[in-house]
């Protein structure tokens, strides 16, 4: 009994990933997601500039997560760079549910 509790927990577990991954891919495209899973952000050297900005996006894409294209049209318009911190972000501290419905 306990095999078969695990084995839906890891079932679970990877349905939880593919949807997160795809929730990820459609907010930020596929080359920021596959570039933020080979970036560990605790090796960025952060700067004040980039926490504040950092904070602002989660904040924006917050007021926005009734509307996953809105926030995915807001996401566009910022910089790359941005984007990228944005979504090591959210995939580090695994805020992807607080940020989208």
């Amino acid at each position: 009994m306990n095999d078969e509790r695990s084995e839906n927990n890891i079932e679970q577990d990877i349905a939880e990933e593919e949807a997160s991954a795809k929730a990820l891919a459609f907010l930020f495209g596929d080359t920021i997601v596959e570039q933020a899973r080979i970036l560990d952000i605790a090796d960025l050297n952060m700067t004040d500039q980039m926490t504040a900005e950092i904070g602002a996006g989660i904040k924006q894409l917050k007021q926005l997560r009734e509307s996953p294209v809105q926030q995915r049209q807001w996401l566009e318009k910022q910089e790359p760079g941005l984007q990228l911190l944005l979504c090591l972000w959210i995939m580090d501290m695994g805020l992807l549910e607080k940020i989208i419905k």
